[in-house]
């Protein structure tokens, strides 16, 4: 069989990589990309594997009216918060301010406007180039969010076969380019009916494969009990969520007051804070270096330009930081997740009292992010942090060890499971056959 991946994000994406090294070892593969990503793919592609450029972008009036149409009238997803602090995660990665004041003040009035149009009425109207071999390919593998409009447009009104693979836990919450005229592949039963919920598909349009990232966690878990503590204390891992550059000072604020917290029930251990991998700008992480129990764990990002790309190693690295822990603390993160599979108590921090600014772009409102709500803000739990008071009596709880706080972990593992990425690359092969 001859597959097409169209791959975007490929240096950050190295579960991706893995999947299509994988899949390449039987299949032919060619990997479709967008000119503007080919100098980055290729940076990072270690297989000799057929590279074709994506042209199909056709300029013209009527597609750019039929764009503009969509960015103003576009329909979102039933979790609309969710859209908006993705787009403005997005406008902050803007460079030029002039530009990125345009794009909120667009943002703005298109998230008060009518919601009428779908995504694949856009499709429908569109017109593209038709330049891109693609007669050779047998089936196509995209991934969420669809980079390209006008290439899929053109696989959609060829009825080329083609499924999508949907990345991540978020996307279905935060994303508005899903076409209900392919087949979705998803994690779990839980996004699933996320993708039914907040997308309106059917439930035969979408299934279930598991997700690519938890091929880490496997890896990690078969050589677990082998790691050494890197750190000759005890510790707790704050991972940070926060690439909203407006909102990290907020989240630094409380990475301040678990610190002042510990030291009042915990003087002996340390904070361990693990930056935003994808913010830009690591500079406001640097008060925290004045913290006499806090350590910043810094050292897995290289200093080089336009590179957010995390190693494997340091992937490893991360999961042995929050095997040792004691417990690991998030707001909101695919980390929380993550941890929920060690026997480290994972942790969603939630207090009562954070001040909620604005309607919709706040620390609080990023907690409570429809993904988070549903499979880490469970009720019934120490793990949510409400207080003060509730960390102390965690803190207290933890001195005894973490026992008691893990059947939170098992509870946010109920709804997720973990395979290899050869299980994974197989699992998407079997997609195909319906």
């Amino acid at each position: 069989m001859k597959i097409g991946f169209v791959v975007h994000f490929f240096d950050f994406r190295n579960d991706v990589r893995k999947i299509i090294s994988l899949v390449s070892k039987d299949h032919e593969v060619v990997l479709f990309v967008r000119p503007e990503d080919e100098k980055v793919m290729t940076s990072v592609l270690r297989e000799p594997l057929e590279i074709r450029l994506v042209e199909e972008k056709k300029s013209g009036l009527k597609n750019r009216l039929w764009e503009l149409l969509f960015r103003f009238f576009g329909q979102l997803p039933k979790s609309r918060s969710n859209y908006y602090l993705m787009e403005i995660f997005k406008i902050n990665l803007i460079a030029k301010e002039n530009r990125k004041k345009r794009a909120k003040r667009t943002l703005e009035w298109s998230y008060r406007l009518p919601k009428i149009l779908s995504y694949d009425f856009l499709l429908d109207q569109l017109s593209y180039q038709g330049k891109t071999k693609i007669d050779d390919i047998d089936r196509f593998v995209c991934f969420t969010e669809i980079s390209d409009n006008y290439f899929f447009s053109r696989l959609i009104k060829e009825n080329r076969p083609v499924s999508v693979y949907v990345y991540s836990w978020d996307h279905p919450c935060k994303h508005l380019r899903f076409s209900k005229k392919v087949l979705h592949l998803v994690w779990n039963q839980g996004l699933k009916e996320d993708m039914i919920a907040l997308q309106e598909f059917s439930a035969e349009q979408v299934k279930i494969i598991g997700a690519s990232q938890f091929g880490y966690i496997d890896q990690f878990l078969q050589k677990a009990n082998s790691y050494k503590n890197p750190y000759p204390f005890k510790f707790i891992y704050f991972g940070c969520a926060l690439g909203i550059p407006v909102l990290v000072p907020q989240e630094l604020e409380v990475v301040k007051r678990v610190a002042k917290l510990m030291q009042k029930y915990v003087p002996d251990w340390k904070l361990v804070v693990r930056p935003y991998p994808v913010l830009k700008d690591w500079q406001p992480y640097d008060d925290l270096k004045q913290l006499s129990n806090v350590v910043l764990d810094d050292g897995y990002r290289q200093p080089k330009a336009n590179n957010l790309a995390v190693s494997d190693e340091a992937v490893n690295e991360k999961m042995i930081k929050i095997h040792h822990a004691e417990a690991f603390l998030h707001l909101g993160t695919t980390l929380g997740l993550e941890a929920a599979f060690t026997e480290t108590p994972s942790m969603l921090v939630d207090f009562d009292d954070l001040n909620q600014t604005n309607e919709r772009l706040s620390l609080k409102n990023f907690i409570h992010q429809f993904q988070n709500d549903k499979y880490l803000n469970l009720n019934g739990f120490n793990n949510v942090l409400k207080s003060d008071t509730k960390f102390g009596q965690v803190l207290e709880t933890l001195k005894a060890g973490k026992t008691s706080l893990l059947p939170y972990n098992q509870a946010v593992r109920n709804n997720m499971s973990v395979q290899s990425f050869e299980q994974f690359a197989e699992r998407l092969l079997e997609s195909f056959i319906k």
